[in-house]
């Protein structure tokens, strides 16, 4: 090989070198910019409904930019994360949070209590649900909200709370669940972590004549929520006359809803529902 083959080679391979870099480099900032865009997604305030044991649970509040009716208070969308009761944090519902608000929602994620060392009172996280949804109905002068309409929601355990929610002597006016957990039986996922008061905490067998209107988002191969679960709880609402939504994504598993294209999806079929109910 002549010396000039062997420029023109190096030469080629220094081009390629740089043309990879570049393309990482792009990468990379892209990566960055997505990553910072999140970061930047903040409450405007976190708001304290309770206090236990010295400890302060708060409501991480998203304010509307516009509102969605011309009167002077707004619906709202209170939402409460996932993780089985032991884990998790408000941010998970910050994307959505920010989505509704931006569509003229005031948007609530909340903080509550959790187990730990795989043991966990679900009863006591109830209570604080309660009390977060009584907050907003007692404060929802000050805080602009139209109190009789409030949506509860959550993913995963966080829609077990919102769903136990729409059984209590004070209801949300619809519920928005993510993947949630409806049927806390013998032989179900999670069962025993409440195996000792499962009827008090499973809302599929807390359904009446008066739970609100509510829209299941689920994945079709979902092994925490399997569709005939999903099914059965919009079966029986229907048999209670009462409204039940649901949307089904195929080939999808617990947590979808939190992938970037599903949350799109999601976040436009759950407006719709909310939009559907003439708040």
């Amino acid at each position: 090989m002549d010396s000039k083959s062997e420029n023109e080679m190096a030469k080629e391979q220094w081009y390629f070198f740089w043309g990879m870099l570049v393309i990482l480099i792009s990468v990379a900032l892209m990566l960055g910019v997505k990553k910072f865009d999140l970061l930047k997604v903040r409450p405007d305030q976190r708001l304290t409904y309770k206090v236990v044991e010295g400890k302060k649970l708060t409501l991480h509040a998203f304010a509307p930019l516009t509102s969605t009716t011309t009167a002077s208070s707004s619906p709202a969308v209170l939402l409460f994360h996932g993780g089985r009761w032991l884990y998790g944090n408000p941010r998970a519902f910050y994307p959505q949070c920010q989505y509704f608000a931006d569509k003229g929602y005031h948007c609530f994620s909340v903080q509550y209590r959790l187990g730990a060392n795989n043991r966990v009172d679900v009863r006591e996280l109830m209570e604080d649900t309660r009390d977060a949804f009584s907050y907003l109905k007692d404060h929802a002068s000050e805080l602009n909200i139209d109190p009789d309409k409030i949506i509860a929601g959550g993913g995963s355990s966080g829609g077990q709370l919102a769903a136990t929610l729409g059984t209590a002597s004070s209801r949300p006016a619809g519920l928005l669940l993510y993947n949630p957990i409806l049927d806390l039986s013998p032989g179900k996922p999670d069962h025993h972590l409440v195996k000792e008061y499962w009827k008090s905490v499973s809302p599929y067998h807390l359904i009446d004549e008066l739970t609100p209107p509510t829209l299941i988002l689920v994945g079709s191969e979902d092994p925490e929520v399997p569709l005939p679960t999903a099914q059965g709880y919009c079966d029986s609402l229907h048999s209670h006359g009462r409204r039940c939504d649901l949307a089904v994504y195929k080939g999808q598993s617990h947590g979808f809803f939190n992938q970037e294209v599903y949350m799109e999806k999601t976040n436009f079929r759950a407006l719709e529902f909310l939009n559907s109910l003439s708040l």
